[in-house]
């Protein structure tokens, strides 16, 4: 069974920001860690000009097999960020 985050949309954003490289405008929604490892984090942003700017929606996949601290924050199961 996959496992879902625990934080609120704008507590999750804010760790993101502390774990990834995030550029201005990126959000992120939500994180799932499927049954087979994989990490799926919900994202948006703003697209280019040649797409009107519109908002894109998509998976961010990053291989979390190293940073499993990292992962545990982003999930709401630890506090503090240590990585």
């Amino acid at each position: 069974m996959s496992k879902q985050g625990k934080l609120s949309q704008e507590e999750f954003q804010k760790r993101c920001e502390e774990v990834f490289l995030m550029n201005d405008g990126d959000e992120a929604y939500d994180i799932t860690v499927e049954d087979d490892g994989r990490v799926k984090v919900s994202m948006g942003e703003v697209g280019t000009k040649e797409e009107q700017f519109r908002w894109v929606y998509f998976d961010y996949e990053p291989d979390m097999s190293e940073r499993p601290e990292a992962l545990a924050y982003l999930l709401g199961e630890r506090n503090d960020f240590n990585d």
